[in-house]
């Protein structure tokens, strides 16, 4: 009879279980991240102000070189 036997702690026996686990949801947080990184870009870009449209460029001739159309105004500033 040996009574050299190792008796494993409770904790040990479910470890591995512990890694599944935890592998699993580490593969379910990067998709949620991705998802939402991916919906930032395609919706945000609705809330950010488009300042250098055609009406500043306009705005900026009248105010500027009142008297030339707005392609004489475009030569000059280079658009």
């Amino acid at each position: 009879m040996s009574t050299d036997t190792d008796i494993e702690p409770r904790w040990l026996k479910n470890l591995e279980r512990w890694y599944e686990f935890a592998f699993k949801l580490s593969f379910i947080l990067t998709g949620l991240l991705s998802v939402y990184i991916i919906l930032f870009f395609l919706v945000g870009g609705a809330f950010i102000s488009d300042d250098g449209g055609p009406d500043s460029h306009s705005e900026w001739c009248e105010e500027y070189h009142p008297k030339l159309t707005y392609s004489e105004c475009a030569d000059v500033a280079g658009w």
